[in-house]
C-alpha cells in the first residue's frame, strides 16, 4: 500500500488554534454549551453578541471532531427547506444559510481560505435534467440562483462537455474547515465567551434554577444548557438525544496539488462541483490546489487507500482527461449524524436542557442557520418556536446495525442504478 497521511491537510495552512485551558474550579453562568464545534461556537457567538454570559466545554481540542474533519463545502441546498411547513423565520434562515456563513467570515475577518463562487450541480442525463431544473426553479424563486445553464455554459464553468445542463447556488462556496472552526473560537473568545478544552462533561444534575455540569476537575452551574455534541456525543449525553440519529462514517481524500495546466482545465469557475449520479461525485479545489472529495465509507472506498485513490483518479480522469494520472496523499474519516428524515432538530430534553442535532451531512451551512434558531430558543423557548420547530426526532431502532447496513449497501446499490441508466 502506498504511504498516505491519515489526517486532513487542513492543518498545513490553518491558523493556530487560540490558546485555551482545561476547566477547573467552579463557575456560575447564564448559558453553557457542551461541544466546541460549529454548532456550539456559533450559538455561543450569537448569544454573546446579545450580551449573554456563555461558557463552552469541549472534550478534546477545537476542531478535533467533525467540524475540523469535514469536506469544507458550503452547499446551502436543503431537502427540508419548505416555506409552507417551516416557521417563516426558519425558512428565511435556511434560505440565507450560505450568506450567513460568508457574511460572518467577512464581518470578523476570519482567515479560513473562504471562497464564495457558488456551488454547481451538473446534470448528466435526461432524468437529471428534469430534477436539476426543479431544484433550480426552487432556488431561483428564492433569489439564490440565476438562469439554468445549458451544455455550453456548463462546459465553460467546468472545463468538460460530459454534462448537458445544470444550475448553481450562487451563495455556496468552501472553506478550510479546521481554520474556520479555530477562527470561530477566536471570535467567540473576543466577545467574552469562555472556552475550555480537554474538559469533557462527566455528569449533570438538575438543580434549583438550572443545571450542575461536572468535568473531571470542576463544576459549572448554568441556568440553561445546550448540547451540541451531535455525532460525537459520549456516554454522559442523555440517550434520548443520541437515539434521534444513527452514526455513519464518512471519508475524505485529498490529492496532491494540481499542476498549473490541471488547475486551469478543471473547474475554471472556482465553484464547488457536484453531479447528479445516484452515486454522486462532488469535490472542491482548495487554496493549495488540492482536490478534496469523499463520501460515505464502504468496504472498498474510504477503507483501503490504494483502492480509493485508484477509483477517484479513474472517475475524475474519465471526466477530465488531464487528471488521468492524479495522485493522492491524504485519506481520513469522520462521523456523521444522520436523522431518519435528514432534518436537524432542536429538542427539549428537560426544563433548561436543550439539544441541537442531526446535521445529516450539511454541517457548514446548516450550523450557520440553526445556531441562530438554537440561540433564540435557549434565550426564550416561546420565541424560539418562531425560528424552528422544537421536536423529538423520530427514534432510530438498532442505530449501529442500521448505520452498518447503509454503509455496506448504499454505494454498490447506487452504482448499479447508475449502470442501468447509462
Amino acid at each position: 500500500m502506498k504511504p498516505f497521511q491519515s489526517e486532513p491537510p487542513y492543518g498545513l495552512t490553518a491558523p493556530a488554534a487560540p490558546i485555551t485551558q482545561a476547566f477547573s474550579g467552579a463557575r456560575t453562568v447564564d448559558f453553557l454549551l457542551i461541544g466546541g464545534g460549529y454548532g456550539g461556537l456559533l450559538t455561543a457567538i450569537d448569544l454573546a453578541e446579545r450580551g449573554g454570559q456563555v461558557v463552552v466545554l469541549e472534550a478534546a481540542e477545537i476542531g478535533a471532531g467533525g467540524s475540523g474533519r469535514n469536506h469544507g463545502q458550503c452547499i446551502p441546498v436543503f431537502r427540508y427547506l419548505d416555506p409552507a411547513v417551516l416557521p417563516a423565520k426558519g425558512a428565511e434562515l435556511l434560505a440565507n444559510a450560505g450568506a450567513l456563513v460568508f457574511d460572518r467570515i467577512r464581518q470578523y475577518d476570519m482567515q479560513c481560505e473562504a471562497v464564495q463562487k457558488g456551488t454547481l450541480t451538473a446534470a448528466y442525463n435526461k432524468r437529471t435534467l428534469a430534477t436539476t431544473r426543479s431544484a433550480h426553479a426552487k432556488y431561483n424563486g428564492l433569489g439564490k440562483s440565476d438562469r439554468y445553464y445549458d451544455a455550453d455554459e456548463i462546459a465553460s464553468l467546468t472545463g468538460t462537455r460530459k454534462f448537458s445542463g445544470g444550475w448553481a447556488h450562487r451563495e455556496g462556496g468552501h472553506v478550510n474547515p479546521l481554520a474556520y472552526v479555530r477562527e470561530l473560537a477566536r471570535v467567540a473568545l473576543s466577545l467574552g465567551v469562555e472556552i475550555f478544552t480537554k474538559s469533557p462533561m462527566v455528569g449533570m444534575t438538575r438543580q434549583p434554577g438550572g443545571w450542575q455540569v461536572r468535568t473531571p476537575d470542576g463544576e459549572i452551574h448554568a441556568k440553561v444548557v445546550g448540547l451540541t455534541t451531535d455525532a460525537y456525543s459520549n456516554g454522559s449525553i442523555p440517550g434520548s438525544l443520541t437515539k434521534g440519529f444513527f452514526p455513519l462514517t464518512s471519508y475524505a481524500v485529498a490529492s496532491r496539488p494540481l499542476t498549473a495546466d490541471q488547475r486551469s482545465a478543471v473547474m475554471p469557475s472556482g465553484m464547488n462541483f457536484g453531479d447528479t449520479h445516484h452515486d454522486p461525485m462532488f469535490f472542491r479545489i482548495d487554496a493549495s490546489g488540492r482536490i478534496i472529495t469523499g463520501g460515505l465509507r464502504e468496504p472498498g472506498r474510504g477503507t483501503r487507500f490504494d483502492y480509493t485513490a485508484a477509483f477517484m483518479t479513474r472517475r475524475l480522469g474519465a471526466i477530465w482527461p488531464v487528471l488521468a494520472d492524479l495522485q493522492w496523499d491524504h485519506m481520513w474519516t469522520g462521523v456523521v449524524s444522520m436523522a431518519l428524515d435528514q432534518t436537524p432538530s432542536i429538542q427539549k430534553l428537560d426544563d433548561g436542557l436543550w439539544a441541537l442535532s442531526g446535521w445529516s451531512g450539511r454541517g457548514v451551512p446548516t450550523s450557520a442557520a440553526l445556531s441562530r434558531a438554537f440561540a433564540r430558543t435557549l434565550e426564550d423557548p416561546a420565541k424560539g418556536l418562531s425560528y424552528w420547530p422544537q421536536r423529538t426526532p423520530p427514534q432510530v431502532i438498532a442505530r449501529g446495525l442500521l448505520g452498518s447496513m447503509v454503509q455496506l449497501c448504499r454505494g454498490p446499490y447506487n452504482q448499479m442504478r447508475d449502470k442501468l441508466e447509462s
